[in-house]
């Protein structure tokens, strides 16, 4: 979450939706803004901002979900340790398998190593592992919050008045064939996703054969 006073405009930052280069493109432009916490929610407001106009990305749930699975796998050493230890550790099986049993949580302000303490900037109010976390509980339409594509975060940079580079992308590699199940998981968890990005994942299924030319 990021609050930028010469916008009087809120920033809410949805894992693994060009996050970072948005904070980072944020920071060039407003030398007054501030990243109070790096994914808080937006009923996460500080005390006295409400009024200020909410901004977030949505992107389409199984996308954002593999890409969340390749970053976790390479998760840089420049973290605390027994943080990517855990995060690593969540990864060691294949993706279809860990959208339904994942249990490690990303990001909140706990320990990871269970010494009892705490990292504000990591602070979340809804402490949910991703791949049960739909980005409803990052963004809350439902509080008026302006929600941009991450296809076509133009739109996004044009808001903000600012140029959005490239930083922290995965590989491009697509979303292997789903299983049934994992599916089923995505269509109880991620309803509100779905719609919003106007995503079919059984488009991602193992049996899917897409027409020629088309694209899930």
């Amino acid at each position: 979450m990021i609050l930028v006073p010469e916008l009087e405009t809120i920033l809410i930052l949805v894992p693994r939706t060009a996050s970072r280069s948005i904070a980072n493109a944020v920071k060039a432009a407003y030398p007054q803004s501030m990243m109070l916490y790096r994914h808080m929610e937006a009923d996460g407001v500080p005390h006295g901002y409400e009024a200020w106009p909410r901004i977030g990305v949505v992107r389409n749930p199984v996308e954002r979900l593999w890409s969340l699975y390749r970053f976790l796998n390479d998760v840089g050493r420049k973290h605390y340790a027994p943080y990517v230890e855990a995060q690593r550790a969540c990864v060691q099986m294949n993706f279809s398998d860990w959208v339904v049993s994942n249990l490690t949580v990303f990001t909140n302000q706990y320990d990871s190593a269970g010494f009892g303490r705490i990292f504000p900037q990591y602070t979340v109010r809804h402490s949910i592992p991703e791949n049960r976390k739909s980005q409803h509980f990052y963004l809350r339409p439902d509080l008026g919050t302006v929600i941009f594509d991450f296809n076509n975060l133009g739109n996004l940079a044009a808001r903000l008045k600012v140029t959005l580079p490239l930083l922290n992308a995965t590989d491009s590699r697509p979303v292997p064939p789903l299983k049934t199940e994992t599916i089923q998981h995505i269509e109880r968890w991620f309803p509100w996703d779905l719609e919003a990005t106007n995503c079919n994942p059984w488009n991602y299924h193992q049996l899917y054969k897409a027409p020629e030319g088309d694209a899930p």
